[in-house]
């Protein structure tokens, strides 16, 4: 295949359209070439993913696992094994890899190609209300900071490579002791990606946004699977991803 970048990019906006194009050009910027895997035959792309370096902290120390994003394979050619064949080279490699399918019906999909479900947690929603004194907005490095000290072990721990592609889409709040969170916002409401710490400061944290409503997505031992994964603890947990 001549020109790869192209026929991966153009793939990729295919499969996933509606991103802005200042958001790709970021995200192929941070990992293309090194952490893109792409299979072609006959100078024609079949199937391409993103293996985003991603490590794991656990009581024994970090070690290194892999986010699989952007698995894309071409309308013509689905359904023949290709998305498979990239995933089984992946799981080959022998390192801990991870991934948040696109859509609930795709677990399927992901449990024939031998990865289990993990990562569980919820979801609520509620309204903006509250005295927002003492939250404060974060920078990625005091937020990363705070989710270490709030979360569980096992945890996945985003680089701050991946972080400032979040950073494109929305932000970090907290407050010293209680919460953490990443966010984005969805019009008059805020959606917080990961909630680390006291959701019960939920209300607040969205009225110091200035949003109208929220709703958050927390670890929880009782919820149901946030991803799938072949290495990694099924309590592990992950919430931060390019959804």
């Amino acid at each position: 295949m001549k020109e790869p970048y192209g026929a991966c990019r153009a793939l990729f906006e295919e499969a996933f359209p509606g991103v802005a194009a200042r958001w790709n050009d970021a995200l192929f910027a941070r990992y293309f070439p090194e952490h893109v895997r792409f299979l072609a035959r006959d100078g024609k792309l079949l199937s391409m993913l993103f293996s985003i370096p991603y490590p794991v902290k656990t009581p024994d120390g970090v070690a290194d696992a892999r986010y699989i994003f952007g698995v894309a394979t071409p309308r013509e050619q689905r359904g023949r094994g290709y998305a498979t064949e990239l995933l089984h080279a992946e799981m080959e490699r022998g390192v801990p890899l991870f991934l948040r399918p696109a859509d609930e019906s795709l677990f399927s999909f992901y449990r024939r190609v031998g990865l289990v479900p993990f990562s569980p947690y919820r979801e609520e929603q509620g309204e903006a209300a509250g005295d927002p004194c003492g939250i404060r907005s974060l920078t990625m490095h005091a937020y990363t900071e705070a989710r270490e000290e709030l979360l569980p072990l096992p945890h996945v721990t985003p680089t701050p490579a991946f972080l400032e592609l979040a950073e494109m889409t929305g932000g970090a709040v907290g407050e010293q002791g209680s919460f953490a969170a990443l966010y984005e916002r969805e019009g008059d409401s805020v959606y917080f990606k990961e909630w680390c710490g006291d959701s019960g400061a939920a209300p607040r944290a969205a009225a110091f946004l200035g949003a109208a409503r929220y709703r958050l997505r927390t670890p929880d031992p009782e919820g149901r699977p946030f991803g799938m994964t072949a290495g990694l603890p099924a309590d592990t947990v992950f919430l931060p991803a390019l959804d």
